[in-house]
């Protein structure tokens, strides 16, 4: 019985887990990007709908692309004797705008699970 209760004890010990939160890039209402308007919307009009993209990069001469991107999410990992479970979750948005001569010329956005949210047993 002692042998059991050992076996218990130390089986309780060897268990863990962990959970850790994560965000990146800055939060955008992704319900505005249909007012985005090809060789109509201008750097102004994107500030007011989104505020200041995450990064601005130039391209050449006359265009700059300004990107908006946001992530959050959080990881779980349990611990057990001999396997470790781990599950990731999270979502992920990115904007990325193509601006001429402070004028909208093409954008992109995505929205959707994080990359890697998934479950995982080693």
């Amino acid at each position: 019985m002692k042998k059991a209760t050992l076996a218990l004890v130390l089986a309780l010990m060897l268990n863990g887990c962990a959970t850790s939160h994560y965000t990146s890039g800055r939060d955008f209402p992704s319900a505005n990007v249909p007012s985005i308007v090809k060789g109509k919307t201008t750097a102004n009009d994107l500030k007011v709908l989104f505020g200041e993209p995450f990064a601005k990069s130039p391209v050449n001469e006359t265009d700059e692309k300004w990107v908006y991107t946001y992530a959050n999410g959080s990881a779980h990992a349990q611990s057990y004797v001999v396997t470790m479970k781990v599950t990731t979750t999270g979502t992920q948005k990115t904007l990325d705008v193509l601006m001429r001569n402070d004028t909208v010329i093409n954008y992109t956005f995505t929205e959707g699970p994080a990359p890697g949210s998934t479950t995982a047993t080693e």
